[in-house]
């Protein structure tokens, strides 16, 4: 893949700034007195914490202000009059800020020109407020000094806030990845997570990133995985196709074996026994300490889930490898299953589609859904493959493959095989309750029975057996239609035949072999 691939769009970095520095501090000043808001704007001009300006918002009642306060959640500090359209309008307005808008975190400094309307020791002792001045006590001096101590605090409480809730969300973040259980779902759960880790304090819509992860299969080429923004991604990567910047980073990444912090950007460094993922982010968001701190307990939770898949994969893949070699092993003693099984298996997953089943049962549905009828492996080949009509004593010893099948699969420590072994007890049950080998009625029986009873015998009618031929598909069609409610799900009936050239399309192309 050449450097072409990875398309990159221009960045607007100019209007990212702006976009940061307009994020100054926002003070409301409540006051009905024009003159005050005046004086308090010119004595805090030119003032600055943190690198960043304030942003006076102005309110001439109570009233007003909670107006403006329920628009701007975010003001850092309010300088509050007492009396304004009511002698307890201030005090009313603090109720409000505290109890109503819940705004626990920003500091109200209580101002009052007449403190005999509102004594210091009740107010102070009564309303959760923060500093309460007389006017006339409130120099410039001691107006910038309470500002600089008001903002101050207010910064180290979201501190504190952001990083209660930051370590709540690596607990969030890390439940979500850990109930993945594919390595595509993994990674792009793992960046979605990393994501809004990264932007927990900010607006989304105000920052922009882009981000990519791949897999590292050597010190020089990557496999794409997943990339969002300005990363399109296709075909194996070289590390030489990158950008100088791009390259830079991962090389750092991969000798290092860690994660790297830059300015604006980052990438995470996951590792496991056979396989090393790496999830780059840039954005356009300058990372704190604390930042750095919760992304690193992060990865630490990252890695655990990617080893987890990593042996959750390779134990999938030896269930899958016993499912196929025992699913084989019912066939081999019936010369006219022959691809039966797996066209139930497919017939089987697309009903579970249509009725809504999650992927994950889909999946289990696949593997299980061939073994419906491994029982058979109990019955003996003369009544398994005698022509012609079987006597009532041998049809008694073929119904009786579905509690053994049923039996024997379900002694197993692996889920999957228990569900094969549910299917196989239930396949055979039917919706009036007159089926075998429990007699078992409606949702009594398992939906991935009742979905794997409509597929076999959709199937099994269709096939040429040793004592008939293939139905053709209009009966097959009337047959279902008069079974609907009796034998069969009436709903799950209805998805088949609302959709049976579909079906059909699944069994034509799964022939048997000649």
């Amino acid at each position: 893949m050449s450097g072409d691939d990875l398309l990159f769009m221009d960045e607007d970095e100019d209007e990212i700034e702006a976009v940061q520095e307009s994020m100054p501090w926002k003070i409301l000043i409540v006051d009905d007195e024009a003159e005050v808001h005046d004086v308090t704007r010119f004595a805090l001009s030119g003032f600055e914490f943190d690198g960043k300006p304030l942003l006076f918002l102005d309110a001439y009642s109570g009233q007003e202000a909670k107006s403006i306060l329920a628009d701007h959640p975010d003001v850092a500090v309010i300088l509050l009059d007492v009396v304004m359209e009511s002698e307890d309008s201030g005090l009313k307005a603090v109720k409000h800020i505290r109890e109503e808008l819940k705004y626990n975190n920003v500091r109200i400094i209580l101002r009052t020109g007449q403190p005999g309307h509102a004594p210091e020791k009740s107010v102070v002792r009564d309303y959760d407020i923060n500093d309460y001045k007389a006017k006339t006590e409130l120099t410039a001096q001691k107006l910038y000094t309470l500002m600089l101590s008001s903002l101050r605090s207010y910064r180290d409480i979201v501190s504190l806030e952001r990083n209660k809730r930051g370590l709540e969300k690596v607990i969030q973040c890390s439940r979500g990845i850990f109930e993945k259980h594919a390595m595509d779902q993994f990674v792009e759960g793992a960046i979605e997570q990393l994501v809004s880790l990264l932007f927990l304090d900010h607006q989304p819509e105000l920052f922009s990133y882009d981000g990519l992860a791949v897999e590292v299969n050597d010190q020089a080429h990557l496999k794409p995985l997943c990339g969002y923004g300005k990363y399109s991604v296709d075909g194996e990567i070289c590390l030489s196709d990158l950008s100088e910047d791009l390259n830079s980073a991962f090389k750092e990444a991969i000798s290092g074996k860690r994660n790297i912090f830059r300015e604006n950007d980052l990438v995470i460094y996951c590792e496991g026994k056979k396989r090393a993922i790496l999830m780059y982010v840039d954005g356009h968001h300058v990372l704190s300490e604390l930042d750095k701190e919760l992304l690193d307990v992060f990865t630490k939770n990252v890695i655990s889930a990617y080893e987890n898949i990593e042996l959750y994969e390779k134990n999938q893949r030896q269930t899958d490898d016993l499912v196929a070699y025992l699913a084989e092993l019912t066939e081999c003693r019936d010369q006219f299953v022959g691809r039966h099984t797996k066209r139930v298996a497919e017939i089987s997953v697309k009903l579970g589609v249509l009725c809504g089943l999650p992927t994950s049962d889909l999946a289990a549905l696949r593997t299980a859904a061939p073994l419906h009828d491994f029982g058979n492996i109990m019955v003996p080949e003369e009544i398994l493959h005698k022509e012609g009509k079987l006597t009532p004593e041998e049809m008694a010893t073929v119904k009786t493959h579905s509690l053994r099948g049923a039996q024997l699969l379900g002694q197993a420590d692996q889920n999957i095989l228990k569900l094969a072994g549910r299917i196989a007890e239930d396949h055979h049950e039917k919706w009036d309750g007159t089926g075998y080998p429990k007699g078992k009625k409606g949702e009594e029986i398992h939906i991935m029975g009742r979905i794997v009873a409509i597929a076999d015998v959709f199937d099994l009618l269709a096939c040429k057996r040793s004592y008939r031929e293939p139905w053709p598909m209009e009966d097959i069609v009337a047959y279902f239609e008069e079974q609907k409610g009796k034998h069969f799900d009436p709903v799950l009936v209805e998805m088949l035949l609302s959709n049976i050239v579909e079906f059909n399309h699944i069994r034509e192309n799964m022939p048997d072999p000649s």
